[in-house]
């Protein structure tokens, strides 16, 4: 059987706005907006490096359907470059590129396939004469698409390999909406010999026999989307298989926990800190983070001294601002023993358990829904969204009590 390397990437997501974090400087904002490009175009250099037979890309190239010239225009520029080098592409579209989106199109070079049927179809991968593997996949027709597109992906030819794209959902998967649902069993029964799956923004192994794979979105885009993002490299032939992560992130975001037990005064906690900054600047790859104090809080730690960890972090953001490589603390955080530091632990636990049990969102937003703005944008708050607004308001809420 004829070996067969691809590319498998997912959720691109070119033009992400990075809502909320437009206060910080001009030039990490402008190196955050373009991360999503450069992080594509790391997957592109790659695949060029490598030289891979093919690159699949399961869905939300784009973060609206109405996507901008301008990422149109650098995908085609990426593709052509593949074209010279021997290289074809194979393109789905997920929720939120959904082709009844509004956008000037262009037209992609000839080693391009899209897959604009709403139900899967097959295009072919020949190497020669010969017909190596047959890809298959949909794409979504609108933002949302609830069934179960498994029973539709059926071999209609004789190649070598049969590759299924697919944007969706594995049932049972807390916090995201259940876009084209699917069952583990489901896809092993199709008899397929890879599964490039995208939707999910965190990287996952779900079946080794054959691969099913999340390669997760390629670009952090906030604090929930941490540690390494990127692509696989898939190898197949009739004896072995294999599947390799690569990374491609152009910045990173973490959480970093560090424990200030130990410290006995403000220049320990802030040696510490440092520390761990220095770690991740070796790393040679720009960060973002959320820096979380945790252990019991030290004497020296009082309740006035959270104003003095604001003042800490605009030292932090002024040794940052001009550096190419920089580390950008988000926010610095106390998850500390909160006896200490709030002497009205039990409302802050009511407040936490409030707004962890609040489910009446649809009850809340109805008024706005039914806006004609609103509907005009034809955007849906998912399960994520709703998740995310809980953190936030939980963190938001916090901070103001702090200041009290």
């Amino acid at each position: 059987m004829t070996k067969l390397t691809f590319i498998h990437a997912a959720d691109l997501h070119l033009d992400s706005p990075f809502a909320g974090m437009s206060t910080i400087p001009n030039s990490i904002f402008k190196r955050l907006k373009e991360s999503t490009f450069q992080s594509a175009k790391n997957i592109f250099d790659f695949a060029v490096a490598r030289a891979v037979d093919f690159v699949l890309l399961s869905g939300d190239l784009f973060d609206e359907s109405n996507r901008s010239l301008k990422a149109q225009l650098f995908l085609r520029n990426q593709f052509v470059r593949l074209q010279t080098h021997g290289i074809e592409v194979f393109i789905i579209y997920g929720n939120h590129d959904h082709l009844g989106g509004e956008w000037t199109p262009i037209e992609w070079p000839e080693n391009v396939h899209v897959f604009t049927s709403s139900t899967p179809s097959e295009h072919s991968y020949y190497r020669g004469e010969q017909l190596v593997a047959s890809i298959y996949g949909f794409s979504y027709k609108e933002r949302a698409v609830y069934e179960n597109m498994t029973s539709h992906y059926v071999k209609s030819t004789d190649a070598a390999y049969h590759i299924a794209m697919l944007h969706g959902t594995l049932a049972g998967q807390e916090g995201h909406d259940a876009y084209a649902p699917f069952q583990l069993q489901q896809l092993i029964a199709r008899d397929f010999d890879y599964w490039a799956l995208g939707h999910i923004h965190k990287r996952a192994l779900l079946h080794e026999d054959p691969y099913m794979i999340y390669p997760g979105n390629v670009q952090g885009r906030h604090i929930k989307e941490t540690g390494e993002k990127g692509c696989y490299l898939i190898h197949l032939s009739e004896d072995s298989r294999a599947a390799d992560f690569i990374s491609c992130a152009d910045i990173i975001f973490e959480k970093l926990a560090i424990d200030i037990t130990e410290t006995a005064h403000m220049t320990d906690l802030v040696t510490l800190v440092e520390g761990k900054i220095n770690e991740l600047k070796e790393e040679g790859v720009p960060h973002f983070v959320r820096i979380e104090l945790t252990g019991d809080a030290p004497s020296y730690f009082e309740h006035t001294q959270l104003e003095i960890l604001e003042e800490l972090l605009t030292v932090f953001h002024e040794q940052e601002e001009d550096e190419d490589v920089f580390v950008w603390v988000i926010s610095i955080d106390c998850r500390t023993n909160e006896d200490v530091i709030y002497p009205e632990d039990s409302f802050l636990k009511e407040l936490t358990a409030e707004i962890a049990q609040f489910e009446s969102y649809e009850e809340l937003l109805s008024p706005i829904k039914r806006h004609p703005i609103y509907r005009k944008s034809g955007k849906a708050l998912t399960k994520e969204d709703e998740l995310d607004i809980k953190e936030e308001a939980q963190r938001l809420l916090t901070e103001q009590l702090k200041q009290l």
